[in-house]
């Protein structure tokens, strides 16, 4: 009898030991499909291993997500505590948009390690994902706990700068920059707070840098010309709006707009009539300050009755532009000899804005003086 149980003993331990060797094999080969992404092979081994967290694993390689759930879920039954598996299965639930749940385990893992930073900067994400306000909170103790995480200073930063907090942005911006100067994000975000603190020429220097790295987007070349052309650098924002035109859409009639405005402001109006002409070619909403805009280019020219014909267009668009009506009896005053005519122009603006407008009384005036100069004609 006591022979009998030693050897069951020893049949058992012998038989445990070759389940685990064969188990270890059956694991081994799903591993090394794995390795080089034949993920469909590897699954059969590891559910004949119980290997449940890779068998997950491998689903979600192959964009399986719900089987990759019910795998990750079969081997947190088997080994509930195991924060590696729970933390890999919190990323699967963030991506299939379950955040509700991914947020309840990572609170948990946050009550176990107090002191691991990136459970709670995943929280962060798991905020942001639902456009919770929080999240800033969340990147804020993670920045308290590690200075070193990037991530989470260009999060602060990034969330700073988009509600204009631009002072508040510097020392993280600052700080990823320590951490890796060459780092695009952070000179992007550099770039536009200097850009909105209206420091045009540090912008400059930014976007320059950001462009010596290769970088090329619709909102760079913008800005950069925006700045030059706030630092009265007319030429070199020409340059960014031709790149901008050659590159992304030349029938842009913002651009367009802009280039006229340029040329308008280099004293070259034949450029500027042909911008200002095809921004209107291209525009599909009220053109009347496009018009106004291009009235301005004709009365530096001298040129009238261009003048007058662009005003007409532009009250067309809005006959409620105040402006356009006075800069009309203004142009008519220049155009026509006749002072009845002019006169009439005057009065029509009175007409509509006499009570109200912001150049009354000027218009008054110059009635009274017309009229005095045509009272004495008669006499």
């Amino acid at each position: 009898m006591k022979y009998a149980l030693i050897v069951s003993l020893v049949l058992f331990s012998f038989t445990a030991e070759a389940q685990s060797v064969s188990a270890l094999t059956v694991t081994k080969k799903g591993d090394s499909l794995f390795e080089i992404g034949e993920y469909n092979k590897a699954i059969p081994y590891y559910l004949e291993a119980n290997r449940f967290r890779e068998a997950a694993k491998s689903y979600e390689a192959l964009g399986r997500n719900t089987e990759a759930q019910r795998y990750f879920e079969r081997a947190l039954s088997e080994s509930s505590a195991n924060p590696k598996t729970q933390f890999e299965y919190v990323k699967l639930l963030v991506r299939v948009s379950h955040y509700k749940q991914a947020d309840s385990i990572l609170q948990n893992l946050q009550f176990r390690f107090p002191n691991n930073p990136n459970f709670v900067y995943e929280r962060g994400l798991v905020k942001e994902f639902q456009k919770d306000s929080t999240a800033i909170d969340l990147f804020l103790q993670v920045y308290s706990m590690d200075e070193g995480n990037i991530n989470a200073s260009y999060k602060i930063a990034r969330n700073y700068i988009e509600n204009r907090k631009f002072d508040a942005a510097a020392p993280y911006i600052e700080n990823g920059l320590t951490l890796d100067k060459n780092s695009s994000r952070f000179l992007t975000l550099r770039a536009l707070k200097e850009f909105y603190s209206q420091e045009f020429h540090e912008a400059i220097g930014t976007f320059n840098l950001l462009i010596s790295k290769g970088e090329s987007y619709i909102s760079l070349h913008e800005n950069l010309a925006d700045a030059y052309t706030k630092t009265m650098q007319f030429e070199k924002a020409l340059e960014q709006y031709q790149i901008l035109l050659q590159k992304y859409d030349n029938q842009n009639p913002k651009w367009h707009h802009e280039v006229a405005f340029l040329y308008k402001a280099m004293k070259e109006y034949e450029k500027a009539k042909q911008h200002f002409n095809i921004a209107i070619g291209l525009l599909e909403t009220p053109l009347s300050n496009e018009y106004m805009e291009l009235a301005t280019v004709y009365k530096r020219e001298g040129d009238y009755k261009n003048e007058m014909a662009a005003l007409r267009k532009s009250l067309v668009n809005n006959p409620n532009n105040e402006r356009a009506l006075y800069y009309l009896a203004v142009a008519a005053d220049n155009y026509f000899k006749d002072k009845n005519t002019v006169l009439d122009y005057y009065e029509n603006y009175l007409k509509q804005f006499g009570e109200t407008g912001i150049m009354r009384n000027l218009v008054k005036q110059r009635v009274s003086d017309l009229k005095k100069e045509l009272h004495y004609k008669t006499d």
